[in-house]
């Protein structure tokens, strides 16, 4: 009789580390980076670029060909008051439109996902590399993917 509690109870164990498993791996399909590479692939199958950096880093830089400037901070490097309905205004009320979010080296497009997928979007990916990387990861400019000179949003 022991041995059919102890057994039960290492049954039971065994299957809420698989509900724990599930729930880990399905939070982390839905928050999803990517790199570069897959987002400039991404782009022929529709993918939506949404480039989060400031204008003096667009300029500095380029853009990504067809990528949505919008900036996220003000000149005064505060969260500017009309940025996430920017964002929303852009990619409208379908809740599964594949969108990737890229900065500088990954921190502001991070923050970025997460404010969008608190509303309920589930194919937001974020571009941790960004345009210029950081000491080990590359980004994409040193990837040597297409960039553009900014112009009329840089004015």
């Amino acid at each position: 009789m022991v041995t059919n509690k102890i057994i039960g109870l290492d049954m039971f164990k065994s299957f809420i580390l698989g509900v724990c498993i599930f729930l880990i791996t399905t939070a982390s399909i839905l928050a999803k980076d990517i790199s570069p590479i897959e987002a400039a692939a991404g782009i022929k199958n529709n993918l939506l670029i949404i480039d989060v950096r400031s204008i003096p880093e667009w300029k500095e830089t380029g853009v990504i060909p067809n990528a949505k400037l919008i900036q996220m901070y003000s000149s005064a490097r505060t969260l500017r008051k009309e940025y996430i309905s920017e964002i929303l205004n852009f990619i409208g009320d379908n809740k599964s439109i594949e969108v990737a979010i890229i900065c500088h080296s990954g921190g502001r497009s991070s923050g970025t996902v997460k404010m969008l997928e608190e509303r309920g979007y589930i194919n937001i990916s974020n571009v941790p590399e960004g345009m210029v990387g950081t000491d080990n990861v590359t980004g994409w400019i040193n990837r040597g993917l297409p960039t553009i000179k900014c112009s009329k949003e840089c004015e």
